[in-house]
């Protein structure tokens, strides 16, 4: 799965450039240039957003706080600007608006494969060889058993308590519960809509982080996506449950 990198850029002459070269180095470039496709390219679960700072085409500075405003989900991505090096002005207010770094845009140009790599949103790897907290522990057990409406209220609380970026995994494993629920509720287009966004999120984390094996649960939540797509939109009959994953906690069950 190639991990995602949201361009805030409308140049049309810099942009394909930018995407070429992010697709060159094995990542997924998504431009979004309002609240609606950034919205959805969130979705995506990035490892970074680069914001064109020159741009008069649309305002930069609330999009940059669409992503990195108190509360986002998606605080925890870093926010490259680039622009004129020489504006302090507007590096000033790049800064204050929520861009982690600020660089020119010849740096974008030709220095873009050490730049991602030095500002990119690596997963903590100290946090994912811990165990899952006691919230997140009880919500795996009621997915198990099913339960996927009381899983998501349970990991949801999870999700609130937890302030790192492991919780976007949190996120990821709700997602994927709420699917398994519209499933049950014969709602293909709630499940197909939560898939799309749990799946990209869960991936991060692959093969595994707190105990859990995220590379299966990868594996069975597409799977379920694959047979709702063969099933199609208008499907209301029978749906296999053997399909439902069950995941396995080896570590923990003692507990």
């Amino acid at each position: 799965m190639r991990e995602t990198i949201v361009l805030i850029v409308d140049d049309l002459m810099f942009l394909p450039r930018l995407e070429e070269g992010l697709r060159q180095l094995g990542y997924h470039p998504l431009a979004a240039t309002n609240e609606t496709d950034l919205s959805r390219a969130l979705f995506t679960a990035p490892v970074l957003v680069i914001v064109d700072l020159f741009s008069r085409n649309f305002d930069w500075e609330r999009l940059v706080r669409f992503v990195k405003g108190p509360g986002k989900k998606a605080v925890h991505v870093p926010t490259l600007g680039f622009g004129p090096h020489v504006d302090l002005e507007l590096r000033e207010r790049a800064l204050a608006a929520g861009c982690n770094a600020v660089v020119g845009r010849g740096a974008i140009a030709g220095q873009l494969a050490q730049l991602v790599e030095k500002h990119k949103w690596i997963i903590d790897t100290d946090r994912c060889r811990e165990m899952p907290p006691p919230l997140l522990l009880e919500g795996l057990k009621l997915f198990n058993q099913g339960d996927y409406f009381e899983c998501h209220e349970v990991i949801e609380n999870a999700w609130n308590e937890e302030t790192d970026p492991v919780r976007v995994m949190y996120q990821g494993l709700i997602q994927i519960s709420v699917a398994c629920y519209h499933v049950q509720k014969k709602n293909w287009r709630g499940a197909m809509k939560v898939l799309e966004r749990g799946i990209p999120k869960i991936g991060r984390f692959s093969p595994g982080c707190m105990g859990i094996d995220i590379a299966y649960l990868l594996t069975a939540a597409e799977a379920i996506r694959q047979e709702l797509l063969r099933l199609g939109p208008e499907w209301r009959g029978e749906f296999d449950p053997r399909l439902f994953p069950v995941i396995q906690l080896p570590n923990l069950e003692g507990n």
